[in-house]
């Protein structure tokens, strides 16, 4: 995998919730208790989060000016002071975040909004085999934060 391709993935997540917010606003009253919403809601938590996580490791990789035809692994993050298996193979939020701020100030991932920080908290990658109730007013604010975030990438 090449750096650029966390922005391209970022991208296609933020196009797949774009496509899972269309279809839940179309759910009629009384469907949005059913098990199709409350998977499509989850979808749409899960997705958003990555969409944080590609947005914060393209980042780095950006401003360590990590050549964009290397592939992302041990050795070639090493040859520019990245600790690929400690910083990169990670899915924590926190982590990854005081990297970048190592790097550069002003790209927090955070919310002003103690809601958005807990859901960002909470998130994991093993969230899309929970069977957690979200509540779908709040992953829709989730996920306008995630694309906000994306946008200043």
């Amino acid at each position: 995998m090449k750096y650029k391709e966390y922005l391209r993935s970022a991208k296609r997540h933020n196009h797949a919730c774009r496509v899972l917010q269309a279809k839940l606003e179309a759910f009629d009253e009384g469907d949005l208790n059913s098990e199709e919403f409350k998977f499509l809601v989850l979808s749409m938590y899960y997705l958003s989060g990555y969409i944080i996580e590609c947005a914060l490791k393209f980042k780095i990789f950006e401003l360590k000016q990590y050549d964009p035809v290397l592939d992302v692994n041990e050795e070639n993050c090493a040859a520019v002071g990245i600790n690929y298996k400690k910083r990169i193979k990670t899915h924590n939020f926190s982590s990854l975040q005081n990297l970048l701020d190592s790097l550069v100030g002003g790209l927090n991932h955070t919310s002003k909004k103690g809601e958005i920080n807990k859901l960002l908290n909470e998130w994991n990658p093993e969230v899309r085999y929970s069977h957690i109730d979200l509540e779908y007013s709040q992953i829709k604010e989730f996920y306008a934060h995630s694309n906000q975030y994306l946008r200043k990438m």
